[in-house]
C-alpha cells in the first residue's frame, strides 16, 4: 500500500534511507528529507498488505509527462523483486499516463520493472 509521507513519519523514512549506502549519517538524511520537502519532491513509504510496517521508501520528482525515481530504499530483508515491483507498480498506478524513469543509479531496477510488467501483461497475468 502506497502511503504518503507526513512529518510524523520522518523517523521510519529516515530509518528506510540509512539503508542507501550514499546517505551515510543523520545529516545527511536530514538534508534528504528536507530537500524532498523545500522542493515539493513526493516521498511515499511502501506497507505491503499482510504486514503493519512500512519496509519502502521512494523520493519521486514529478514532471508533465514522468516521475522520476530519485530514490527506491528498502531493508535487506525486504529487498525481493515483488515488494519492489509492487511499490513501483503502485508508483505507476498513482500517477497514470506517465512514465516512471530512473536516475542513474534507479534505471537498471526500473528497466527490470518495466520488461517484467511487460511480460506479465502479454502473459495474460
Amino acid at each position: 500500500m502506497l502511503v504518503p509521507y507526513r512529518k510524523d513519519y520522518q523517523k521510519i523514512v529516515m530509518g528506510l534511507l540509512s539503508f542507501s549506502e550514499d546517505l551515510p549519517n543523520y545529516n545527511y538524511l536530514q538534508a534528504e528529507i528536507d530537500w524532498s520537502n523545500l522542493t515539493h519532491y513526493p516521498i511515499y513509504l511502501w506497507k505491503t498488505p499482510y504486514s503493519e510496517q512500512f519496509i519502502g521508501v521512494v523520493v519521486l520528482e514529478v514532471g508533465d509527462e514522468y516521475v522520476l525515481v530519485r530514490r527506491l530504499s528498502f531493508p535487506p530483508s525486504e529487498r525481493s523483486g515483488k515488494n519492489v515491483y509492487d511499490f513501483l507498480t503502485a508508483i505507476e498506478q498513482q500517477y497514470p499516463g506517465k512514465r516512471i524513469m530512473g536516475t542513474l543509479d534507479t534505471q537498471p531496477l526500473i528497466t527490470n520493472w518495466a520488461r517484467s510488467s511487460r511480460y506479465r501483461v502479454k502473459k495474460g497475468r
